[in-house]
């Protein structure tokens, strides 16, 4: 087939007036149903197919190729996002091929991860002492964000999931988003000892009513903001990591550092599981806890229950009092 006779098949299917819009359409009416994703993950991929409709939605798909896609991506994104985007776009390509609008995907030749970290990226590690220093500058709400990842080492999804329910006969029940798919290893039954209490205790007494552990009461009420969340009180992952930034950085010790390598709220998991090792406990106690499975973790039952539960126990002591 020449090329010509190409580009008139092409424009009598209409092939050549299909957009990413088009796509994206299709996605969200097709393949999104489909995936069962969970209420946060089912909102970040909305997030990014509007991103991607409301950035590039009018581009031509038989125009579409690797160069642009690398542009877009590169110019746009880094880190996580750079990563989720361009997967969400090689779906959507992905769904243009089997619908015959494309003959490849260009985004495959796009480098899978933003090159300006290819170089892996050193972050600081935090200490006992920054710790205090940022808690002091918290919020209460965050304190109690940041105790709960000290004692728990949960990441932070499962963090803001913790509800005021999950707490029976002396034991916090969560199952681990990350690990769920393990199985056994992702269904933790956390013993509450005296310091996970008194957390709970101050959870408890903040004066707002709300299910969750992690809660807040927001200053404005606007309803498309908390239509989005699972209740009105609750702390968005996003939300929470900014507000750590925020009492982070109003300490000033990390200004000699460039702010993308500053710890995180993440660097709390790595504290507590460094702390809880110093203090004598075994190291499978703290891999159980941490939702990590490069190794076998020993399985334990917990009586009267139908579902099987990895038993661990959370109660580091700490003095929350610094200098």
């Amino acid at each position: 087939m020449t090329l010509n006779h190409e580009v008139v098949i092409r424009n009598v299917l209409g092939l050549n007036s299909r957009k990413l819009k088009d796509v994206i359409e299709k996605f969200k009416d097709e393949i999104l149903p489909n995936k069962e994703l969970k209420p946060r993950s089912l909102e970040g991929m909305m997030y990014r197919l509007n991103r991607i409709e409301r950035d590039i939605g009018d581009w031509e798909l038989h125009k579409i190729n690797t160069q642009k896609i690398a542009f877009y991506l590169d110019t746009h994104f880094k880190g996580d996002s750079y990563k989720q985007h361009r997967s969400v776009l090689s779906q959507l390509c992905r769904l243009a091929m089997v619908k015959g609008w494309m003959k490849e995907n260009p985004v495959e030749a796009t480098l899978s991860t933003f090159q300006g970290e290819i170089i892996k990226k050193q972050r600081s590690r935090l200490n006992l002492e920054q710790y205090q220093a940022i808690y002091q500058l918290a919020e209460p709400w965050l304190q109690i964000a940041m105790d709960l990842a000290l004692i728990t080492l949960q990441r932070r999804s499962d963090l803001l999931q913790l509800k005021f329910t999950d707490i029976k006969d002396g034991r916090l029940y969560l199952i681990q988003s990350k690990t769920e798919k393990h199985g056994d290893a992702a269904r933790l039954s956390i013993g509450i000892g005296k310091t996970l209490l008194e957390i709970i205790q101050r959870a408890r007494s903040t004066g707002v009513l709300s299910p969750l552990l992690i809660h807040r009461k927001p200053i404005h009420r606007e309803r498309k903001h908390l239509n989005a969340k699972e209740h009105w009180t609750a702390v968005t992952p996003r939300y929470l990591t900014d507000a750590f930034v925020t009492a982070r950085d109003k300490t000033h010790l990390f200004s000699d550092i460039p702010k993308s390598s500053r710890p995180t709220f993440h660097e709390i998991r790595s504290l507590g599981g460094y702390l809880y090792e110093q203090q004598g406990w075994s190291k499978a106690n703290v891999r159980a806890l941490m939702g990590h499975t490069s190794e076998k973790m020993t399985e334990h039952y917990l009586q009267g229950h139908e579902e099987r539960w990895t038993l661990v126990e959370a109660d580091l002591k700490v003095d929350w009092k610094s200098d």
